[in-house]
């Protein structure tokens, strides 16, 4: 076989030509909003909507209704509870985080437990973007389609808020709304990778091209295109890796997406001065990295 045909016999059926869409749409999705989740150290966040989303998944099974439909209901839930902590009951954020997303956590797999299948706590958090329908795959390019184009939008308010909060506050940015506002997005991100890669992984792609673009290119502005670019290129070669060595796909993609930090880093460090600290580099203004 040319290296062309393991590349296209693959797509030749329908469903990894669904699947091939899927894992594009959260290749691209997750790394959009992802650069702003690691520039504003909200990593451990994404960390906890992936536990939380599973409350909603699992309420939405027991009732009989879609799980996109749950995932994006808990993570609009999470998303109010960690604001109202925070921003009425002046809980430190991380605690705020940590609390909400174990709890719902806890509540998801007391439902997955009642669903009496093991086998729906590993769909969900391990995914198979082999099993996607035409509807499902619909859902997710819109759903997709919508992030980037919010990342997009809120990217100069976002940017503002990010290397200068106090500024942004004396400027008339909400900045706990906005907070508020990129919390729902990546719970929206988690809920598009819900039925191809897996919550988990889901979080690997929002973080570990977004990590990689920013080690090779430093202005924020122009990391976010390459990293949707290495979240594509995880995606689709997770995908062509795990159909030909019979793999799972989303720990495949999520390997990949890993290895592209590895290389990055390994890229860029001839580049780094030896002892040179990050505080210690010449940052111009920090809006410079925007």
């Amino acid at each position: 076989m040319t290296p062309v045909e393991l590349i296209i016999d693959p797509f030749q059926t329908s469903f990894m030509q669904r699947a091939l869409i899927s894992c594009l749409a959260v290749g691209i999705a997750a790394p959009a909003i992802g650069v702003w989740a690691v520039s504003r150290r909200l990593v451990y966040l994404t960390d906890a909507m992936s536990h939380a989303i599973l409350a909603g998944v699992a309420a939405a099974a027991l009732v009989g209704v879609s799980l996109v439909v749950g995932g994006i209901a808990a993570g609009l839930f999470m998303a109010l509870i960690v604001a109202l902590l925070v921003i009425r009951v002046k809980v430190p954020e991380d605690s705020a985080i940590g609390v909400v997303g174990q709890g719902l956590f806890a509540v998801g797999v007391i439902g997955v437990g009642l669903l009496g299948d093991p086998r729906a706590l590993s769909h969900v958090l391990f995914g198979n973007p082999l099993t996607v329908t035409a509807g499902e795959v619909a859902v997710q390019v819109v759903m997709a389609v919508v992030i980037v184009i919010t990342g997009w939008f809120l990217g100069p308010v976002l940017g503002i808020s990010t290397f200068d909060s106090t500024h942004a506050r004396t400027v008339g940015v909400r900045v706990g709304l906005l907070d508020t506002g990129l919390i729902v997005v990546l719970s929206m991100v988690v809920v598009v990778g819900l039925t191809s890669v897996g919550v988990l992984m889901a979080i690997t792609l929002i973080t570990a091209p977004a990590v990689a673009a920013r080690l090779v290119v430093p202005r924020l502005s122009h990391s976010m295109p390459l990293a949707c670019a290495l979240g594509s290129v995880a995606a689709v070669g997770g995908l062509l890796v795990s159909y030909h060595f019979s793999l799972p796909t989303g720990p495949t993609i999520a390997v990949l997406a890993v290895s592209e930090v590895a290389l990055a880093a390994l890229a860029t460090r001839p580049w780094v001065h030896r002892g040179e600290s990050s505080a210690a580099r010449p940052a111009g203004s920090a809006m410079s990295a925007v």
